[in-house]
């Protein structure tokens, strides 16, 4: 009776180290297959990136550029299931940033005047899929490459992203 009682004890055991496993693996391969979804991800950082309010002020419509900035600029940045988001130049410090400031959402910029986020920002859009596809996050610094997108006036500026590097 001893050993039956072991041997069930033990299979128990066993069968529960079992399912952590597959519970393990198949959260796994959920994360990989997301990363694999978002071909827009680059491994190796882009050379020739260029500040955000830099390349606002000389591009144009149709030109290739590499960009570096910070995902943010509004409460709401990254949509799920939209191939669109903003980055805000690296020389615009976030909320989090200011001393003594108690904003719950940094990545909004509200302690910036608005015409200095609007000079500072720009709107990345994929060529397909969803930014959080590729784990993108809000205060994430980026760059992107890709080609500017219409500009009707200097103050809207669209990147049609080919490329999006995360800066570790």
């Amino acid at each position: 009776m001893k050993h039956t009682s072991l041997a069930i004890a033990l299979s128990s055991i066993v069968a529960l180290a079992g399912c952590g496993e597959q519970s393990s693996k198949s959260t796994d391969s959920s994360a990989s297959v997301s990363v694999q979804n978002a071909a827009w991800l680059l491994e190796t950082e882009p050379t020739g990136a260029v500040s955000v309010s830099e390349v606002k002020s000389s591009a144009t419509e149709g030109q290739t550029i590499v960009v570096r900035g910070r995902i943010g600029g509004r409460k709401e940045t990254i949509s799920d299931g939209s191939p669109v988001f903003t980055i805000v130049d690296l020389a615009l410090p976030h909320c989090g940033e200011i001393p003594g400031d108690k904003c719950t959402k940094p990545w909004d910029y509200c302690c910036e005047k608005p015409e200095d986020l609007t000079a500072n920002m720009a709107t990345i859009r994929l060529a397909s899929g969803d930014p959080r596809d590729g784990s993108l996050k809000e205060l994430d610094e980026v760059i992107i490459k890709g080609t500017v997108g219409p500009r009707p006036n200097a103050s809207v500026f669209t990147v049609n992203a080919t490329g999006v590097y995360v800066v570790k």
